[in-house]
């Protein structure tokens, strides 16, 4: 899975290399005020995945408005996460919300018509859902040759040895570090992949149980995980190109 992350980075790292005097001639005029181009995608990573390994069906859109080398990200996911395993380890999970993210960035990238982004920066991310946990089986602290009765085991919080449909509402919480890019794939259409670290988990409601997955964070046994995302994009642009073209070309003549 990994390689599958890196390949793109390491186009996107060898766009961020070429010489600065190769994109100089597109180069856009600077525009801190007024955006320039906003960016709807869906991420074509997250659905698939879930097709793939049949956990049920997620789906995730993204939105950017750039502001020169600022930019302005939001995200939207939805959808559910479904293990069974109920006829070899005796468990079943399903865990069912939305989530969203929102958070700045910073190109690295020369602005230019086509819109190439090389960006790092943080978000912070909220998801809400419910959740449904069933299982037979307990995980015992003591030795294999002794029976629970033996032992006098007990299970965790004083719950009953048959869990079945433990449901709740919970709310959760994150930061996360992120890096990517966006390239030009053909007019009006762009492709970009987005990697991120996720840290400072938090739940707000104290449960009993708790949930075995978090929509758009992961594992919740871990504090942080690692995530990506592989957006197919369309740009919008948000001033006329006649315009833009006429500046460029007034700086032209100038120099």
């Amino acid at each position: 899975m990994l390689r599958y992350i890196i390949k793109p980075f390491l186009g996107l790292f060898l766009l961020a290399a070429v010489p600065h005097y190769i994109v100089a001639k597109d180069q856009l005029p600077p525009n801190r005020i007024w955006p320039t181009t906003c960016c709807l995608g869906i991420d074509l990573a997250k659905t698939c995945l879930g097709w793939y390994q049949k956990t049920g069906s997620a789906y995730e859109i993204n939105g950017s408005i750039d502001f020169n080398r600022i930019l302005l990200d939001l995200d939207y996911g939805i959808g559910t996460i479904q293990r069974d395993h109920r006829k070899d380890k005796g468990s079943f999970t399903f865990s069912r919300g939305h989530y969203f993210r929102i958070g700045l960035g910073y190109n690295f990238l020369t602005p230019t018509m086509d819109r190439n982004q090389f960006f790092i920066g943080f978000r912070y991310a909220k998801s809400f859902f419910d959740f449904q946990l069933e299982s037979n089986k307990l995980q015992c602290n003591h030795p294999s040759d002794k029976s629970c009765n033996e032992a006098k085991c007990t299970p965790p919080n004083g719950l009953s040895a048959s869990l079945k449909k433990r449901q709740g509402a919970q709310i959760v919480h994150w930061w996360e570090w992120v890096v990517g890019g966006k390239v030009y794939l053909m007019p009006m259409l762009s492709i970009g992949c987005t990697a991120r670290y996720k840290f400072s988990k938090k739940l707000e409601k104290p449960l009993a149980t708790l949930p075995f997955d978090i929509p758009g964070f992961g594992l919740a046994e871990f504090d942080d995980a690692f995530g990506y995302s592989l957006y197919l994009l369309i740009r919008i642009p948000l001033q006329k190109i006649d315009k833009i073209c006429h500046q460029n070309l007034a700086q032209k003549s100038t120099t």
